[in-house]
């Protein structure tokens, strides 16, 4: 067996700072006596140094009142497991599509090839706007179709006189300073924070053409391959 002993770790290694996940490789030996007993033995940090002790079986009453328990905890795992999965497909339906976004009107398809307005990667947690790039630390479904963030921001090099630089979290309500709103599967609304505030119409993005989507892509993966 494979075991946790923290009084066993603390006595064996009384310096170490993680002596609560030291794990201990044992032998145990049941031998059965009766129907309802059995002889047990144990080694400690791999030695039998004590006899053998013996253990009998439970009443029956005892054993009901087990089976029951471990159902219930079974059953509360499951709910538990269930509810997890669908709070993710909540988050999930409320974020934006991980692509390119520009602003909608004249030249719309231009700005999208420059890849250089909104790039939104909730798979790899981060948000690049026109003026800052952002790592997701965290992520909050307000509504059903409305997502805020809190993350990690730094100015883009390139940004512009106009640029909105992003409110560092610790100085924000709940820690978030992004906020999309999905219209439909094709345009989201993005607010960044300004003075501790989401104010404003926000910016009205629009998912740019499966073309300009896969030459950022294949953009990307030139990238790392270049990188590594």
């Amino acid at each position: 067996m494979t075991c946790n002993d923290y009084n066993l770790a603390q006595n064996v290694y009384p310096r170490d700072p993680n002596w609560e996940n030291r794990r201990f490789k044992e032998i145990m030996l049941i031998k059965r006596l009766n129907a309802g007993t059995v002889s047990v033995q144990k080694t400690l940090n791999g030695k039998f140094e004590g006899s053998a002790w013996r253990e009998t079986y439970c009443p029956k009453e005892t054993q009901r009142a087990y089976a029951e328990a471990k159902l219930e905890a079974k059953e509360k795992a499951k709910e538990k497991a269930k509810q997890k999965a669908e709070q993710e497909r909540t988050l999930k339906s409320a974020h934006p599509r991980d692509g390119v976004y520009a602003t909608a009107g004249a030249d719309f398809e231009g700005r999208c090839a420059k890849f250089n307005d909104t790039i939104v990667s909730f798979s790899g947690k981060s948000i690049t706007t026109a003026s800052n790039i952002c790592k997701i630390d965290n992520t909050r479904v307000q509504l059903p179709d409305t997502v805020r963030i809190g993350a990690t921001c730094a100015p883009q090099a390139t940004s512009g006189p106009d640029a909105v630089s992003v409110q560092d979290t610790a100085s924000t309500p709940d820690s978030e300073n992004l906020m999309f709103k999905k219209i439909d599967h094709k345009t989201v609304i993005l607010w960044i924070i300004k003075d501790g505030h989401f104010t404003g119409d926000g910016r009205r993005l629009s998912y740019c053409s499966d073309p300009v989507q896969r030459a950022y892509a294949g953009q990307r993966r030139t990238g790392k391959q270049t990188t590594n």
